[in-house]
């Protein structure tokens, strides 16, 4: 009798330690994952993106962006694209505490740049020829003949109001990081949809270059291409 009752237990306590160490193991791979997509920048790169930083106080935004920036002038559909790395976005936040004249907080960057770690990230300048072009943007990327749709992608359901009466409009795209190395060549493609396909508020995709003069009316469909070969920027 003892020796059933001891078994029967002992079989009950194998069944809540292995389910225990399954509990163990899944969090404990969560863990890890976690650990890991946290890792956005070295310590002494993130150093280095700091004083950067600091020694640019004073510089205006495009000044600061233009060696992350791909300009194709201004004109209907083309503009700037910028890619924000974790050195830029680290050097940033270092860049307008300085100006602010407070030190910067270490831990707070990193943390910050971390969130979008696991991101390719484009902040999107360019300009529609009516208020609401921006609802007919799309954008995606192209890397090794491959399409990748954005993770998430921000333009304004209007334009601000600028010189030569273009609409200006900003914008912030974000793709997944995955299978694409550090030494890539991608293109930003950003898309004016013909006027009769709006999109969503907030939108993605593509752009190819075209051949828009300034003052003369623009087709219904643009694509514009913005190429970055990501080994030369930190």
């Amino acid at each position: 009798m003892n020796i059933f009752i001891t078994m029967r237990q002992f079989r009950k306590f194998t069944i809540i330690f292995a389910g225990l160490l399954c509990i163990s193991v899944m969090f404990a791979g969560c863990f890890s994952r976690k650990q890991k997509s946290t890792i956005a920048i070295d310590e002494k790169m993130l150093q280095e993106a700091i004083e950067y930083g600091k020694s640019k106080a004073g510089l205006s935004y495009f000044e600061f962006v233009e060696p992350w920036s791909v300009y194709l002038g201004y004109e209907v559909g083309k503009g700037r694209a910028t890619i924000i790395t974790p050195f830029l976005q680290a050097a940033q936040l270092a860049k307008n505490a300085e100006e602010k004249r407070l030190k910067p907080d270490i831990n707070i960057i990193r943390k910050v740049v971390s969130e979008k770690y696991d991101t390719l990230n484009f902040s999107v300048i360019t300009y529609g020829d009516e208020p609401d072009s921006s609802r007919r943007i799309r954008a995606y990327l192209i890397y090794d003949n491959k399409r990748i749709e954005p993770v998430y992608a921000h333009f304004p359901p209007y334009g601000e109001f600028n010189r030569d009466y273009y609409q200006q409009i900003n914008g912030e795209v974000r793709f997944p990081r995955k299978d694409i190395p550090e030494n890539a060549i991608v293109k930003l493609c950003i898309e004016f949809l013909p006027k009769e396909q709006e999109t969503e508020q907030f939108s993605h995709k593509d752009n190819k270059e075209s051949e828009i003069v300034v003052g003369r009316k623009s087709p219904d469909h643009i694509v514009t291409e913005f190429v970055f070969d990501l080994s030369k920027y930190k």
